[in-house]
């Protein structure tokens, strides 16, 4: 498999959909969600954040347009939570949220000659496109192949990279998923803030290493002379057998994000090996 330039597909599950209908539903989930939604173009999805009003993570999301209404869709665990927050600040707005069925199969494809007339979306950290039909001469992307290549591309995943205590800019959201010209959503002054005056205690970086890894393992610095010194952890991983490598995701803390190089251990402190510190995407 091209790392850079990967072909193939796999199908689409594990997600949920909401329609929103009506006159307001423009103006309405623009003051939601972390993107411009007027900018939304016809049948090409954006990935947007759904936050709390203290600019907490609610659930990472893909939105786009169709000829009459806005769809949503998020993590299918998340599904009950991303409705009643969407709901939430309905008062006068008219304005319907619908559950919306994921078509079945649906196939996700990713080729440098991409079919027309699916949906535009990137789903792993490269330009896609949604269809209902199986693409012919095409590989069939393992579950492997597919952790892989999100995980070199920096793409981060509900359950691992994310969660409800996560802020936009510590898993680098705010590059494709935040929209700083808008005007008001929910969350938005901390989002605003930490671009103009701060800086989140901790950021996800990519990683690669000879050693196989777990997700949770310490990420470790150690001075000369000093005791070990916990800088960070891994939260996702993959191997890569052609290179006979390990890709990771993981959280640095903010005074250990320039070093190249950290040794990993366990929970007893032992030294199990060590990663590099790479920039997106990994390879």
């Amino acid at each position: 498999m091209n790392l850079s330039a990967p072909e193939g597909f796999f199908e689409v599950n594990n997600r949920i959909r909401f329609e929103l209908r009506g006159p307001d539903a423009v103006r309405y989930l623009n003051g939601q969600v972390s993107i411009d939604i007027p900018r939304l173009s016809l049948g090409k999805a954006r990935p947007a954040c759904l936050l709390t009003a203290k600019g907490k993570l609610c659930a990472p999301l893909q939105i786009w347009r169709t000829d009459d209404s806005l769809v949503v869709e998020g993590p299918a665990e998340l599904g009950e939570n991303i409705q009643a927050r969407l709901e939430r600040y309905i008062i006068a707005d008219n304005v319907e949220i619908l559950p919306l069925p994921l078509p079945q199969p649906l196939y996700h494809i990713v080729s440098s000659n991409l079919p027309t007339g699916g949906l535009a979306i990137d789903r792993i950290g490269f330009p896609g496109v949604d269809a209902m039909e199986m693409p012919g001469g095409l590989p069939h992307f393992s579950n492997e192949e597919i952790e892989l290549l999100r995980i070199l591309r920096g793409v981060p995943l509900w359950g691992r990279e994310l969660s409800e205590d996560t802020l936009p800019q510590e898993a680098r959201l705010e590059e494709c998923g935040v929209d700083f010209d808008k005007g008001c959503y929910v969350g938005q002054e901390t989002v605003s803030r930490l671009k103009s005056v701060g800086r989140v205690n901790k950021r996800l970086h990519g990683f690669l290493g000879t050693t196989e890894l777990t997700s949770g393992i310490r990420l470790c610095l150690r001075p000369h002379g000093e005791p070990s010194t916990t800088a960070g952890v891994i939260t996702s991983q993959a191997r890569y057998f052609e290179m006979a490598q390990t890709a990771a995701l993981g959280y640095l803390n903010r005074q250990f994000e320039y070093h190249p190089r950290f040794e990993i251990a366990d929970e007893n402190g032992r030294v199990l090996g060590e990663v590099e510190r790479h920039d997106f995407p990994i390879l």
